[in-house]
């Protein structure tokens, strides 16, 4: 931890606070479970929530085999790492200051930090909670990557819309989940910066955020250090996620990403790759065996 903590003396930002850790998830062997591991059955109250305990149409059974690993809030409802991002899912729509959040942009100083990884895990977590709904938008229509984490196939999506005169509804689709939508990137496009900065993209997310009550807004959008659109984004939302790879991150642009956020609007650190002591989480590792 002592790289971010540094960076956040540096940064003189002193109350944010360090929402998840999360295990490593980049690799595949890490969610292989023990063979000792015990298999959820029918007379265990948390089934009845699980997705694959109903029977599936074609549509969702494609989905589970092209969704992404990493999609452990999916895949494996009931594991750790599925815990975590339960409590991101409640840091977002329980806020300690009561103010109702409506809008989170994930973030990354740089690539390749699991930013994807972390916006997908949370729409999937908020969408199967009881109450709200959630839009999933792939803000990085420079590298985007959204629709293969979640194993959709490839459409029209944001930069379309934004070129186009058609209706918004003329481009969600809908996620792996039935209270989850999802607006692709879209096409691939030679002013990336300048579409996202628009006043018609400002007016898709008034409009996302305004219209729905019980919906929340996860935007995956490109690194800050890296994309001029970030920044003009983290403006128009309520909150900032930024997403730290633990021992990967460099401190110097951990840095910069912090200095170029508004502290105000950073709600906390995710930290990617960070072990978790397992004696912290004796229950769970009884009860479940991981």
């Amino acid at each position: 931890m002592g790289k971010l903590d540094e960076a956040l003396k540096k940064a003189n930002i002193n109350n944010l606070e360090t929402i998840s850790r999360l295990k490593d998830i980049d690799s595949e062997s890490s969610y292989k479970p023990s063979p000792h591991t015990r298999q959820p059955t029918d007379s265990d109250p948390a089934t009845k929530f699980n997705l694959k305990a109903y029977p599936k149409n074609k549509y969702e059974e494609r989905v589970e085999r092209s969704v992404d690993f990493r999609l452990v809030v999916y895949r494996n409802p009931q594991s750790l790492p599925a815990e975590h991002f339960k409590v991101l899912r409640s840091a977002i729509m329980y806020p300690r200051d009561g103010k109702k959040i409506k809008s989170v942009l994930v973030t990354s100083a740089l690539e390749n930090e699991g930013k994807t990884m972390v916006a997908c895990n949370l729409a999937v977590s908020i969408a199967q909670s009881v109450d709200p709904y959630v839009l999933l938008i792939d803000g990085d229509v420079r590298r985007p990557s959204v629709q293969k984490m979640l194993g959709l196939e490839r459409a029209a999506g944001l930069t379309d819309y934004l070129l186009s005169g058609k209706s918004l509804s003329h481009f969600l689709m809908k996620g792996i989940l039935d209270k989850m939508t999802v607006l692709q990137a879209g096409s691939l496009v030679k002013n990336p910066a300048e579409l996202i900065t628009s006043e018609k993209m400002h007016q898709l997310l008034e409009e996302a955020t305004n219209r729905y009550a019980d919906r929340l807004i996860i935007i995956d959008s490109p690194p800050v250090n890296l994309a001029a659109e970030t920044l003009v984004l983290a403006k128009q939302v309520d909150v900032v996620i930024l997403v730290v790879r633990y021992g990967v991150s460099d401190k110097t642009a951990v840095e910069d990403a912090l200095n170029k956020l508004s502290k105000e609007k950073i709600l906390g650190v995710v930290f990617n790759g960070f072990e978790v002591t397992p004696r912290k989480y004796t229950y769970y590792k009884s009860k479940y065996y991981y």
